[in-house]
């Protein structure tokens, strides 16, 4: 019985990397049952969604007005995966009868600008039987273009004759499936996962491809969507997929990735950035790569050899060569800790000089206000008017430290720990001189007054990491630096005489040192009260206020005391 040739593509030249779904005759071809086909010239036929694609805004078109076209079931679920899956029948009681159906492709959830055509017909009255399927770009009733699948077209449309069904009459009832899919030449998967303390933040994900696909859907272009996939959590993984594809990028199939590494939910210095590509040549070909960097790395920062951080890779054949997949795993180095006594020769060695591998992983940053402490003696005024008093002092702050390390490493290991802490929390004043100033305070009659003062402090706690022989070591030390947001807080107090306080005399004036001219003066307090460093008691503009005041060897308070006493009233 001649017959004329199926019109469909061949996939030989399909990558190996195509996805498709094994075809299962029994319980797809769900439609009009053979027995209602009898007499009748007709079709029966399926159009399968192979992959992570989907049909919508399907409709069906019959050539012939004296036949019918039935629509059938569209929940078929392929054995390799889910696919969507539409059949249909047609029957005409002519010579001859022509159906299709017509389906924009969903992909990866995303409704796209291409459409699939799948046409079969049969006639002769039967003794003939054909079937097409094509991809356009755009809808083909409102001018769709149609693609060359071979160099035009990202997705591909497949037919196979299925034979004839089973019936008294086979010859007029014809089986056809359609498989449309993605026409991928090359695919390469990323998975990105931190693990232990480390956590990724300000990511940055991109690639050459078109289809590009992040935790099951594709990469957004509005960067307010791009959010969720520039933070990954501790024990997260994100997920992701270039493809390589006809009528798009010419670039190979890649990913690239950058996160800044936190560790403990603190900031660290260091990035991870990484890639992964796949390309057809005459074989394929696979490239990986995955670093630490000292800083940023599009900000022209360098990658390390050594670092208290790795990337670990490993790589997965999903499908051939034509599909794989690098599994990137962000972790801290393995590391012995140590005891601050145990550390003092291992930790000189290994942060001794500014080239060795020795970090500062700050954790911890808590505020510390010291108690206050007068200053100077009180200021007894036994007459009977109120006195003004006014107390010259200098505040001077220190940075401290628990790490035991020799002297030759202490100036490199302040260094770490400064430059650390700047990146993390953004302190900036890491050193002070020692500045002078003047507060001043009315002292009621008969009554005596005092100043205190509580310096403000950060109480800093992290791990040095640091190389030395091979090895990595951690000692956790703590750092008391001052609070570069204010000095402290300064407080005035006064009291009553007691009878057995005799008034001191008025103090003389010190002048300043020209390296340590007053600020301007205060303004003068009530009788009792705090007098905080952005208070009204004290002039919040005065430069020293804001200016850190830190010495590593720690800071005098210099005291003299001015006074204008009323003259005792005598009867």
């Amino acid at each position: 019985m001649a017959r004329t040739p199926i019109i469909r593509r061949r996939r030989e030249a399909i990558a190996a990397g195509t996805i498709s779904i094994a075809l299962a005759a029994a319980g797809v071809l769900a439609a009009t049952p053979a027995a209602a086909l009898e007499g009748l010239v007709g079709i029966q036929t399926t159009l399968r969604i192979a992959g992570d694609i989907e049909l919508t805004d399907i409709r069906y078109d019959l050539s012939d007005d004296s036949g019918h076209i039935e629509p059938g079931d569209n929940s078929e679920v392929g054995p390799a995966g889910p696919a969507t899956t539409t059949t249909w029948s047609a029957a005409s009681e002519t010579q001859s009868v022509q159906g299709s159906a017509t389906a924009r492709i969903v992909d990866f959830g995303t409704v796209t600008e291409f459409w699939v055509v799948a046409d079969a017909h049969t006639s002769g009255g039967g003794t003939t039987y054909g079937s097409s399927c094509r991809i356009y770009r755009g809808d083909p009733a409102a001018g769709g273009t149609e693609l060359d699948q071979s160099q035009d077209s990202p997705y591909w449309c497949n037919s196979t004759h299925q034979g004839m069904l089973p019936g008294p009459d086979p010859r007029y009832a014809y089986d056809e499936t359609f498989e449309v899919s993605s026409l991928d030449w090359a695919t390469v998967r990323g998975a990105i996962s931190p693990q232990g303390s480390v956590s990724l933040h300000d990511g940055a994900l991109e690639s050459p491809t078109t289809r590009f696909i992040t935790d099951g859907r594709w990469y957004p272009a509005d960067p307010a969507e791009q959010l969720p996939f520039l933070t990954i959590a501790p024990g997260a993984t994100l997920d992701w997929a270039a493809f390589r594809r006809n009528g798009e990028s010419t670039e190979n199939a890649s990913g690239y990735f950058s996160y800044r590494i936190y560790d403990g939910g603190v900031p660290t210095r260091f990035w991870v950035s990484g890639m992964a590509s796949n390309w057809r040549g005459v074989e394929f070909n696979w490239d990986y790569t995955c670093q630490i960097f000292d800083g940023d790395p599009s900000q022209g920062a360098l990658a390390v050899t050594a670092s208290p951080y790795t990337c670990d890779m490993t790589t997965t054949e999903v499908s051939g060569r034509g599909d794989y997949r690098v599994d990137f795993a962000i972790k801290t180095a393995p590391i012995q800790t140590l005891e601050p006594l145990e550390a003092r020769d291992l930790m000189s060695a290994g942060c001794g000089d500014a080239a060795d591998a020795c970090y500062f992983v700050p954790a911890t940053n808590d505020a510390l206000v010291e108690p206050g402490k007068p200053l100077g003696p009180p200021y007894a005024n036994d007459g009977e008017d109120d006195a003004e008093y006014q107390f010259s002092y200098a505040s001077g702050r220190s940075i401290t430290n628990t790490v035991n390390v020799s002297v030759s490493a202490e100036a490199n290991v302040l260094d770490l720990f400064k430059v650390a802490i700047k990146v993390a929390y953004g302190w900036e004043k890491t050193d002070e001189t020692e500045k002078k100033w003047i507060a001043t305070m009315i002292v009621p009659a008969h009554e005596e007054g005092w100043f205190e003062f509580a310096p403000a402090y950060r109480k800093i706690s992290g791990d040095f990491l640091f190389e030395t022989g091979g090895t990595w070591y951690r000692v956790t030390g703590t750092f008391t630096v001052p609070d570069d947001t204010t000095p402290g807080t300064l407080t005035s107090h006064t009291r009553a005489l007691s009878d057995e306080v005799e008034a001191e005399p008025p103090v003389t004036p010190t002048p300043a040192s020209p390296a340590q001219t007053p600020q301007p003066t205060a303004t003068p307090a009530a009788a009792s009260g705090v007098l905080a460093a952005t208070g009204s008691s004290v002039d919040p503009s005065a430069a020293a206020w804001l200016a850190g005041i830190a010495v590593l060897a720690g800071a005098a308070l210099l005291l003299t005391r001015l006074a204008r006493r009323g003259r005792r009233t005598t009867g």
